[in-house]
Parts: C-alpha cells; structure tokens; sequence
C-alpha cells in the first residue's frame, strides 16, 4: 500500500448539511417514511462556515453530505454553496480552495454537470449491490438499480473522481455476489470504494 500511496495522512471533513430525504430505502434511518428522526438543514453560512473551519486546520477537502433531494431549491443552493466554499477557502497552500466531494444521492444528469462546473469534483453514490434481485429487496419499486446505474455513469459523463460501494450482509447475499460486486469495480474503474 506504502508504494501506491505513500505514507501520509490526507484528513478530509464531513459536513451533514441536511437529513431530509425523498427516497424511501428499507435500511436507512432518513428514509422519507421515518417519522421518527429529528429533520434538520444547515443555513447556507453554517455550511461555508464548517468548510472555512476545516480549511484553517489543515483539512484538503471536504464531503458535502445530506439526504437525497431532486427538486430544483436544492440543486441551486448547493451549486451556491460550492461557488462560496471555493472563494472562502482560497489560501497560499490552496488556491483553489478546498476540493469538494459530494454524497447527496441519485440527480438528473445535467445537475450532475451544473455541480460539477461550481467546482465539485468528486462524487459518491453508492450502488449497494450489483444484484438487480438483491437491489430491488433493499428499495421500494421507484428506485431501481438500472437507475443507480444509470446514475454512476452520468457521474463519469459529466467529469466526477466516482466514488460507490456495497453493503456486506445483507440477508440473502452470497459471496458470489459480492464477488461480482468486486469484478464491476473493476471494469467500471472506480476510483473510491467503500464497503
């Protein structure tokens, strides 16, 4: 690992700017139909401030991380949010600002290009698992794997570092499984993996 990647230590910060989510997949605690958790969004200031704090210690980059949203308030204020991030971490060590990744779900591709062009340049979406079957148990029918899919590649389309990952255990799954899970990595040449 020393030889591919050398021996120092990159932190990067996480903001959670929002836990409001329009999707509704069975394992997760912000799903849309969870009336239990507390709802939250971060102010647009809240955001940059938590960027500009993670700047002035050192930090390279930074995720922007919330539930999912499609609708257009959304996509603007992040485009926004990027743009300001970028001009208000600007220094002699970094002047380009932070690099920014972003986990803010499945978006339609020309959001994925506006995102992209405020200066985001990473992205992760994980695709859970590479079985449509096992895909389809984990979500209800208006998510779909070929959509997730679908979505990976419009990521690469419009310029993104694609970051995905799998879940391990999900009831049902079989190594064989994952290990097909191992072998799209592969050809799809991902560059950030999480499992």
């Amino acid at each position: 690992l020393l030889s591919h990647c050398g021996a120092g230590v990159a932190l990067r910060g996480l903001i959670e700017f929002s836990n409001i989510c329009v999707s509704d997949c069975h394992y997760c605690g912000i799903r849309k139909r969870n009336h239990h958790v507390e709802r939250y969004t971060l102010t647009d200031q809240e955001v940059v401030d938590a960027a500009r704090w993670c700047a002035k210690r050192g930090y390279g980059s930074i995720v922007l991380q919330s539930g999912e949203r499609r609708d257009r308030r959304f996509i603007d204020r992040l485009v926004n949010n990027i743009r300001r991030i970028k001009q208000a971490t600007c220094s002699a060590q970094q002047p380009d600002g932070v690099g920014i990744t972003l986990c803010v779900g499945e978006q339609r591709q020309e959001d994925y290009q506006q995102l992209y062009e405020a200066g985001a340049h990473r992205y992760l979406l994980r695709i859970e698992t590479t079985s449509p079957a096992l895909f389809a148990s984990l979500h209800p029918p208006e998510q779909s794997f070929s959509g997730r899919l679908s979505c990976l590649h419009g990521l690469r389309d419009a310029g993104f570092i694609v970051g995905t990952g799998v879940m391990i255990g999900i009831p049902g799954q079989t190594l064989a499984q994952l290990a097909d899970d191992l072998l799209f990595f592969q050809s799809f040449d991902i560059d950030m993996i999480g499992m």
